[in-house]
Protein backbone atom coordinates (compact mmCIF):
# COMPACT_ATOMS: atom_id res chain seq x y z
CA UNK A 1 0.00 0.00 0.00
CA UNK A 2 2.96 2.67 1.04
CA UNK A 3 4.55 1.68 -2.61
CA UNK A 4 0.77 2.79 -4.45
CA UNK A 5 0.56 5.88 -2.21
CA UNK A 6 4.06 7.13 -2.79
CA UNK A 7 3.30 6.11 -6.84
CA UNK A 8 0.16 8.50 -6.15
CA UNK A 9 1.79 11.61 -4.32
CA UNK A 10 4.43 11.29 -6.81
CA UNK A 11 1.71 11.77 -9.91
CA UNK A 12 -0.01 14.25 -7.17
CA UNK A 13 3.20 16.58 -7.36
CA UNK A 14 3.83 16.17 -11.29
CA UNK A 15 0.20 17.12 -11.90
CA UNK A 16 0.36 20.38 -9.65
CA UNK A 17 3.67 21.23 -11.53
CA UNK A 18 2.24 20.52 -14.97
CA UNK A 19 -0.72 22.57 -13.72
CA UNK A 20 0.82 25.09 -12.69
CA UNK A 21 3.44 25.40 -16.31
CA UNK A 22 -0.08 25.14 -18.45
CA UNK A 23 -1.23 28.48 -16.53
CA UNK A 24 1.98 30.70 -16.61
CA UNK A 25 2.29 29.44 -20.04
CA UNK A 26 -1.24 30.68 -21.21
CA UNK A 27 -1.27 33.71 -19.24
CA UNK A 28 2.06 34.66 -20.33
CA UNK A 29 0.88 34.16 -23.79
CA UNK A 30 -2.40 36.39 -23.41
CA UNK A 31 -5.25 34.43 -22.52
CA UNK A 32 -7.30 35.31 -19.58
CA UNK A 33 -6.36 34.60 -16.18
CA UNK A 34 -9.85 32.28 -15.69
CA UNK A 35 -9.35 30.83 -19.26
CA UNK A 36 -5.64 29.90 -18.49
CA UNK A 37 -6.57 28.70 -14.97
CA UNK A 38 -9.23 25.98 -16.46
CA UNK A 39 -7.07 25.27 -19.04
CA UNK A 40 -4.72 23.98 -16.79
CA UNK A 41 -6.93 22.21 -14.50
CA UNK A 42 -8.42 20.19 -16.99
CA UNK A 43 -4.86 19.58 -18.61
CA UNK A 44 -3.98 18.63 -14.82
CA UNK A 45 -7.31 16.68 -14.48
CA UNK A 46 -6.83 14.41 -17.66
CA UNK A 47 -3.25 13.79 -16.70
CA UNK A 48 -3.81 12.80 -13.27
CA UNK A 49 -6.09 10.19 -14.77
CA UNK A 50 -4.07 8.81 -17.33
CA UNK A 51 -0.74 8.44 -15.05
CA UNK A 52 -2.76 7.07 -11.96
CA UNK A 53 -4.76 4.56 -13.80
CA UNK A 54 -1.39 3.04 -15.36
CA UNK A 55 1.10 3.94 -13.16
CA UNK A 56 -0.21 4.06 -10.25
CA UNK A 57 -2.77 1.90 -9.68
CA UNK A 58 -2.32 -0.32 -13.14
CA UNK A 59 -5.99 0.16 -14.60
CA UNK A 60 -7.45 0.40 -17.54
CA UNK A 61 -8.61 2.98 -18.74
CA UNK A 62 -12.08 3.55 -20.05
CA UNK A 63 -15.15 6.29 -19.73
CA UNK A 64 -16.69 5.24 -16.78
CA UNK A 65 -13.53 5.48 -14.63
CA UNK A 66 -13.05 9.07 -15.75
CA UNK A 67 -16.73 10.04 -15.02
CA UNK A 68 -15.78 8.50 -11.46
CA UNK A 69 -12.38 9.75 -11.22
CA UNK A 70 -14.04 13.68 -11.96
CA UNK A 71 -16.45 12.65 -8.92
CA UNK A 72 -13.82 11.46 -6.95
CA UNK A 73 -11.67 14.78 -7.96
CA UNK A 74 -14.98 16.94 -6.97
CA UNK A 75 -16.12 15.14 -3.24
CA UNK A 76 -12.08 15.57 -2.98
CA UNK A 77 -12.36 19.30 -3.60
CA UNK A 78 -15.65 19.40 -1.21
CA UNK A 79 -13.89 17.70 1.50
CA UNK A 80 -10.63 19.93 1.27
CA UNK A 81 -13.11 23.25 1.73
CA UNK A 82 -14.30 21.37 4.84
CA UNK A 83 -11.05 20.60 6.37
CA UNK A 84 -9.89 24.24 6.12
CA UNK A 85 -13.36 25.92 7.51
CA UNK A 86 -12.63 23.46 10.23
CA UNK A 87 -9.36 24.35 10.56
CA UNK A 88 -10.12 28.11 10.82
CA UNK A 89 -12.40 26.65 13.71
CA UNK A 90 -9.77 25.46 15.35
CA UNK A 91 -7.19 27.95 15.24
CA UNK A 92 -8.77 31.11 15.75
CA UNK A 93 -7.22 34.32 14.29
CA UNK A 94 -5.49 35.71 17.69
CA UNK A 95 -2.91 32.56 18.01
CA UNK A 96 0.38 33.31 17.59
CA UNK A 97 0.76 32.32 13.86
CA UNK A 98 -2.08 34.12 12.57
CA UNK A 99 -0.43 35.91 9.41
CA UNK A 100 0.43 32.51 8.37
CA UNK A 101 -3.18 31.14 9.02
CA UNK A 102 -4.48 30.92 5.58
CA UNK A 103 -1.09 29.39 4.46
CA UNK A 104 -1.74 26.16 7.23
CA UNK A 105 -5.47 25.85 6.11
CA UNK A 106 -4.42 25.90 2.38
CA UNK A 107 -1.58 22.96 3.32
CA UNK A 108 -4.05 21.02 6.13
CA UNK A 109 -6.95 21.21 3.25
CA UNK A 110 -4.77 19.77 0.66
CA UNK A 111 -3.88 16.68 2.95
CA UNK A 112 -7.27 15.79 3.55
CA UNK A 113 -8.13 16.22 -0.18
CA UNK A 114 -4.96 13.99 -1.40
CA UNK A 115 -6.13 11.72 1.33
CA UNK A 116 -9.74 11.72 0.58
CA UNK A 117 -8.63 11.10 -3.66
CA UNK A 118 -6.22 8.42 -2.88
CA UNK A 119 -8.83 6.29 -0.45
CA UNK A 120 -11.77 6.65 -3.33
CA UNK A 121 -9.78 6.09 -6.66
CA UNK A 122 -8.31 3.38 -4.69
CA UNK A 123 -11.61 1.40 -3.46
CA UNK A 124 -13.77 3.05 -5.89
CA UNK A 125 -12.19 4.27 -9.28
CA UNK A 126 -9.38 2.13 -9.90
CA UNK A 127 -11.26 -1.35 -8.87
Amino acid sequence: MWVVLSKYIIVGLANTLLTMIVIIALTYYGIGLYVANASGYVVGIIFSFILNSVFTFSATLSFTKLLKFLIVCFISYLVNLIAMKVFFLLCPNKMHFAEYRIYLAQFWGMGFYTITGFILNKMWVMK
